[in-house]
């Protein structure tokens, strides 16, 4: 009789082992967004878009935003990297972190777009991972890495309109993808690393490429131009680094006779 009462035991508790493990476990994806030669990508430069799918059927399944700090300088830029750092040590690093009620393993297809404030330089890179069940993806997370620059026209605006024979101030302003400060003689990112370049076309020909010096001013490149015909112009600056980095940012500005 006992025997028996133990086997009948011994059937409940498995079965209450099988009931446990059919249940949805939550299990929490993080993703974060790295600038190559640089930081943390987040809320400075607009954050990213990330939108998470199953791979097999293409279904969205969660949808947010990559924001936060650019993390912590001294670990990411000057201290040497070994297999178990964790690059996003700190509070505020930027990431998204998503939660999912889930059974069984599952394939992700992970999108990012952005950084939503890099106009012509936004990006968007996928990855796929599975997530298992109770087995949270955190850390660092599922890290993306986007090569480039952000270039913005900050001279002149786009339409904006000069008197033909004024000198025109071209500049742009030009940093890694995280927003991170271009400067002379930083030892991080270093003005003199960084080409920049402004070609002024009209009627669809190119009529002056511009160096772009260092402004003095953080991130600021500039020269100037003086058109000699009315009409509009189309200008595109280029940018490009050492490290691989390249970035384009496009304006355009009207030309018209002076007021009699």
């Amino acid at each position: 009789m006992l025997k028996h009462w133990k086997t009948g035991l011994f059937v409940i508790v498995l079965s209450g082992i099988f009931a446990v493990s059919a249940w949805a476990v939550p299990t929490k994806l993080t993703v974060r967004a790295l600038a190559h030669d640089a930081k943390f990508i987040g809320s400075v430069v607009g954050g990213l878009k990330v939108v998470v799918k199953d791979y097999y059927t293409d279904q969205e399944l969660a949808a947010g935003m990559i924001m936060g700090g650019t993390g912590n300088t001294k670990l990411l830029m000057k201290e040497p990297v070994t297999r178990a750092t964790v690059r996003s040590e700190g509070q505020g690093t930027a990431k998204a972190v998503f939660e999912f009620d889930i059974k069984k393993p599952i394939k992700l297809l992970v999108e990012v777009v952005g950084p939503m404030g890099a106009e012509a330089n936004i990006h968007k890179e996928a990855k796929t991972t599975w997530l298992l069940p109770g087995q949270d993806i955190s850390g660092d997370g599922l890290l993306f890495e986007l090569t480039g620059l952000i270039v913005h026209p900050h001279n002149p605006e786009a339409h904006e309109f000069f008197t033909l024979g004024s000198t025109l101030p071209i500049s742009a302003v030009v940093t890694p993808m995280c927003g991170c400060p271009v400067k002379a003689n930083f030892p991080l990112w270093n003005a003199d690393d960084y080409t920049v370049t402004a070609y002024i076309f009209k009627g669809g020909k190119k009529i002056a490429e511009l160096p772009l010096k260092y402004a003095g001013k953080t991130s600021n490149f500039s020269s100037s131009f003086t058109p000699k015909e009315k009409g509009g112009y189309r200008v595109v600056f280029t940018a490009h680094d050492k490290r691989n980095n390249q970035g384009v940012g496009i304006s355009g500005f009207v030309v018209v006779a002076p007021k009699k």
